[in-house]
């Protein structure tokens, strides 16, 4: 007898062929068989006319706070995530010495936009190593697997302390002491080391980020610890938001010359920012030149939509760094739009300009890429959908347009200022990015910026968006899809148990009624330490999530169980 029996779903097993009706049957935490199963399980699920998949895996998460206080991670887990990778872009939360805890907290709330007093609060810092850090994940169950880089940010800080963020490099025995406590990582389960190169990236004060002056010699001598443990080195490029292509000519060459030193497996963020809008192209022809043989590999790591920032005066907006605004912060939120809707305050603030070098001052530079997302949450809108084609029928300014209505959807967010992946065209340049074989899925940020976007449902999205309701261009095959979300990301990563539905691997498996999925509007829920809010969007129609052959959530309603635990990077075979 089977511990579990799938019957009778169309089974897309992750490899990218044609969906099959069968049964699956599951014993402990392994699929045991697939086929026409005679045999009864212990539990049964009824998958007629629904979809079987793998579960998600997600590569770019930020959940390196909020797993250490909350067993559930949503918005991945309501959205069949079943394993996730955090520590990306350079930020976390180990190794860190004492006193300087407050450094990481502002590094994140800066970076991610993870809110520091939901941070003071949630984080209990009852470690110091990075090898530390894993083993307090590893002692709290949870919804799903994660895994973990190694961050470079804290890392250097803890090796560096107040020499970070000058213009000196690491010497030799600062490098020599990074590389040792990179090569403890890596023996403990990490799953490579992140660093970010951006000089967007900046701490809660405006400062650089700890990794940002890190050097050639220093990256290089990190990538050789890494390579030796077959893992990965992920960067946010300089350039990547629309710095400037020249240094994303010089990041690449860079990446040329570690890569042929250490043969380490590199993923780069690749976005297609509106300053320059076909460079992706020249990016994703040099990733793909690292591949031809194995490795040393090179992925892109692409979004599945657009990127920008979902317009709310409860979070993030055009006008976020002007006086008179900031003035009225200081009130009580709930008297925050009744004084934004006085005609004197909106024309003060309109008269206003946020500072320059001020995320404010970055949004008032793509008015033209200002949508109007409607009720259905459309993430690819039609050009009358432009803020600025809707303020000229008005016959105002598309700033003023945007503010008039942000009074009225800024707890349900429906403005989308597309800074990166969106043109005239829609999505349709995103499709072929994402297409490209160098590109991998990558850009969920699930756990982070959590009041500018709610890209943590991606998974979702990629089915409902590109799988199935599409119209300004064509679908994608649902098996395609999963494949991108399931078996292309696992292995990108170095996970050879899961992300695939085959004998022998593990049961992590999604049971999804297409007819009924959905996801519903962004909305803002108070829900993190200290009543901080975050943006999310209620999912519907996952009949059932399995991890390790649990059953996690039925009926988009999670069960109870937390078979998840931390996933340590198998040592590499050499």
């Amino acid at each position: 007898m089977f511990d579990v029996v799938i019957r009778g779903g169309t089974i897309l097993d992750g490899n990218g062929t044609p969906g099959m009706v069968a049964d699956i049957g599951i014993t402990g935490d392994r699929i045991a068989e697939i086929g026409q199963i005679m045999t009864a399980g212990k539990r049964e699920i009824d998958a007629t006319g629904l979809m079987v998949t793998p579960g998600w895996v997600d590569i770019h998460t930020h959940y390196d706070g909020q797993a250490t206080w909350d067993q559930w991670l949503d918005p991945s887990f309501s959205s069949g995530v079943t394993t996730a990778i955090m520590g990306n872009c350079g930020v976390g939360f180990a190794p860190v010495r004492k006193g300087s805890e407050q450094k990481l907290i502002d590094l994140m709330d800066g970076v991610e936009e993870i809110p520091g007093s939901a941070l003071s609060v949630g984080l209990k810092w009852n470690w110091e190593s990075f090898t530390d850090y894993l083993d307090v994940l590893a002692a709290q169950s949870r919804s799903f697997d994660i895994g973990a880089l190694i961050p470079h940010g804290p890392l250097r800080l803890y090796v560096m302390g107040d020499k970070v963020g000058g213009t000196s490099p690491a010497n030799d025995g600062e490098i020599a002491e990074m590389a040792r406590l990179a090569e403890l990582a890596m023996q403990h389960g990490a799953f490579g080391l992140s660093s970010t190169r951006t000089p967007v990236h900046r701490t809660v004060h405006g400062e650089m980020t700890p990794d940002y002056a890190a050097d050639e010699r220093e990256l290089t001598a990190l990538a050789a610890v890494v390579a030796r443990h077959g893992g990965i080195m992920e960067f946010a490029p300089e350039g990547l938001v629309g710095e400037g292509r020249e240094a994303l000519d010089r990041e690449m060459a860079m990446y040329d010359r570690i890569v042929a030193q250490t043969s380490v497996s590199l993923h780069m963020l690749v976005l297609q920012p509106n300053l320059y809008p076909d460079y992706w192209r020249q990016q994703l022809d040099w990733v793909e030149g690292l591949t031809p043989s194995g490795r040393p590999r090179g992925f892109a790591q692409v979004s599945g939509r657009s990127i920008g920032a979902l317009l709310s005066f409860f979070g993030t907006h055009p006008f976020m760094e002007r006086p008179t605004f900031k003035a009225i912060k200081s009130l009580p939120r709930d008297h925050w739009l009744a004084e934004l809707a006085r005609p004197e305050t909106k024309a003060q603030i309109l008269a206003e300009t946020d500072p320059e070098g001020t995320f404010g001052h970055f949004l008032n530079q793509h008015w033209n890429r200002c949508y109007d997302l409607g009720e259905e949450a459309d993430y690819e809108p039609e050009e009358d959908r432009n803020m600025v084609t809707i303020a000229a029928t008005l016959g105002t300014t598309p700033q003023s347009a945007t503010y008039d209505m942000m009074l009225q959807t800024s707890r349900h967010p429906r403005l989308l200022l597309a800074i990166n992946n969106y043109s005239p065209r829609g999505l349709e340049e995103l499709k072929e990015m994402m297409l490209r074989p160098g590109a991998v899925i990558g850009g969920s940020d699930a756990g982070a910026h959590v009041m500018t976007i709610s890209d943590g449902a991606m998974s979702t999205f990629m089915l409902t968006h590109w799988g199935r309701d599409r119209r300004r261009g064509e679908t994608l095959p649902l098996e395609l899809i999963v494949r991108m979300m399931s078996r292309d990301t696992a292995e990108a990563v170095g996970i050879d148990d899961r992300g695939r539905l085959e004998p022998g691997l593990r049961a992590d498996i999604n049971v999804i009624d297409m007819n009924r999925l959905a996801l519903d509007r962004p909305t803002i829920v108070d829900d993190l330490p200290t009543g901080a809010g975050r943006l999310l969007q209620a999912v519907s129609g996952y009949r059932a999530t399995l991890v390790g052959g649990v059953i996690t959530r039925e009926h988009d309603t999670a069960t109870g169980a937390l078979p998840g635990g931390l996933l340590r990077k198998k040592p590499a075979i050499s």
